[in-house]
């Protein structure tokens, strides 16, 4: 796409997943913002104001809440990446009358009672989970290698090396927390329009888990596009463009 979608202007708030922040949408961002677009991109808390770790999914999504209230922010379209889809469909069950649209970008669809871990295989609840028990704070950060070839592998390694410099370490407790309460959001037909924007070069779970979780979603519009699990950082003039064609009315 040489040219922006055509679209009247769009309200989006952006949610990171995990180990990322807000910042890490800053270039898509830009280029959001280039096509006309008002965009917001809250960092999903990790610690409280004492400085202790989150890991109550509740009280990381009330950040959001607060973040959305304080900026009076009223029908957004709201885009969550990987694990910010556990985030989002929680945002959903809270502030339906607020969204005009959510947007799935490579992210996970938890059934009613679902956390994180039970939308993975099950290698990851070994693997993450046994790095969280050794940290003090269960918490873990995403292993450069890991990183590198699952989550970026159409970057060069020095992309690569750069984007994983700016991850955090995530709460354990954020992939268990279970999301509930979700009967009205998955209704049919839909109360707030759902779209997935799909880069189909992530590799970061089995080819094929996303989309089987986006079945979830019943009535909703596909966007696809090259690219790995970080696109935001490979092609966020790409990512910019699907997201719109993934928001519009």
């Amino acid at each position: 796409m040489s040219a922006y979608p055509q679209s009247a202007p769009i309200t989006f708030v952006l949610i990171h997943g995990a180990w990322h922040h807000g910042h890490s949408w800053d270039n898509v961002r830009t280029h959001l913002e280039a096509a006309g677009h008002t965009v917001h991109t809250p960092s999903i808390p990790f610690e409280n104001a004492a400085g202790e770790t989150i890991h109550n999914l509740d009280e990381g999504v009330q950040g959001i809440l607060d973040y959305i209230n304080e900026h009076k922010l009223n029908q957004f379209v709201l885009v969550g990446h990987s694990w910010g889809g556990i985030v989002i469909t929680s945002i959903a069950t809270k502030i339906p009358e607020k969204i005009k649209r959510i947007v799935y970008h490579n992210a996970f669809v938890p059934s009613e009672g679902e956390c994180l871990f039970d939308c993975c295989p099950p290698f990851a609840r070994v693997f993450y989970g046994g790095m969280a028990a050794q940290s003090p704070n269960k918490t873990f950060p995403c292993p450069f290698p890991v990183f590198r070839d699952a989550f970026m592998g159409d970057a060069t390694i020095e992309e690569a090396q750069e984007a994983h410099k700016t991850l955090r370490e995530q709460p354990l407790g954020y992939w268990e927390h279970r999301v509930t309460n979700t009967e009205e959001f998955f209704a049919m037909p839909p109360k707030i329009p759902r779209s997935i924007v799909f880069a189909d070069d992530d590799t970061t779970i089995p080819f094929g888990m996303y989309e089987a979780q986006a079945v979830k979603l019943g009535v909703f519009r596909s966007v696809k596009m090259s690219g790995s699990h970080e696109v935001m950082f490979t092609n966020p003039e790409g990512l910019a463009k699907n997201i719109i064609i993934a928001g519009r009315d």
